[in-house]
């Protein structure tokens, strides 16, 4: 199993380690048939792309496409969950630049509002060390995932029920229902095994992306062939790979 398409990369526009060029020039060397650079949303404090950089990477971006025949370069951003009505940090220089849109959520962010940080982020961080509010921040955080989809054009949700726990029984069904692409990312363990299990239920499609913040890892999937085995996904619903 190899990926043709790596969908969720990063570069030095966020945190990765290397440039676009060079993560396409990687792709190029062990046979890509497109990437997209897919760096972190606004509303990271210290990773998020700034403003003025979109037309920069949309140029940059532009002329590595005119430059090579043998690979299809997309530009896309990492868009940050940061509410609870489903907000995430999608403005209007990402929908002017970008091809498609990538969402997942981040410790890092800024709230979408001073409510949010109430009722959404503290939350999603007390829960880790207090069991009693875990049952109403999924509930929270599956509404929030679900009215995500409904309010934006979104490709794929990043390793989906990471770092906030979320009911993935009804975010399949919803991303099933709206065409939203659910990954498998090797690099954060999820979707595991059972989450695909359940998520397979409902007849939507998956990405395995590598989520490269150095070109080294660019195209490396680790376990997830052996992941989608021990779920019995059927390949071909795994919208980026070869056999």
């Amino acid at each position: 199993m190899k990926i043709t398409h790596d969908m969720h990369t990063h570069t030095t526009y966020s945190h990765g380690k290397h440039t676009i060029a060079e993560m396409v020039d990687q792709g190029r060397k062990i046979g890509l048939k497109a990437i997209t650079i897919s760096d972190h949303g606004r509303s990271h404090p210290m990773f998020g792309v700034r403003k003025r950089n979109f037309a920069k990477m949309r140029a940059e971006i532009d002329a590595l496409n005119q430059k090579y025949d043998d690979i299809d370069i997309y530009l896309s951003v990492e868009s940050n969950i940061i509410g609870a009505n489903g907000d995430i940090d999608i403005k209007a220089e990402e929908r002017k630049y970008c091809d498609y849109f990538l969402a997942g959520y981040h410790y890092g962010y800024i709230p979408a509002s001073f409510l949010d940080i109430f009722r959404f982020a503290i939350p999603n961080y007390a829960a880790k060390v207090l069991p009693f509010l875990r049952k109403r921040v999924r509930v929270m955080n599956t509404s929030c995932y679900i009215k995500m989809m409904e309010r934006y054009d979104i490709k794929i949700i990043t390793h989906p029920g990471d770092k906030m726990p979320i009911d993935i029984d009804a975010v399949a069904k919803a991303a099933a229902k709206h065409g939203v692409l659910l990954e498998i990312n090797p690099r954060h363990n999820h979707l595991s095994v059972e989450e695909i299990k359940i998520a397979m239920k409902y007849n939507g499609n998956f990405a395995i992306n590598s989520d490269a913040h150095h070109r080294d890892a660019l195209g490396c999937i680790g376990r997830a062939p052996e992941m989608v085995k021990a779920a019995g996904l059927p390949l071909e619903r795994i919208v980026n790979i070869t056999e």
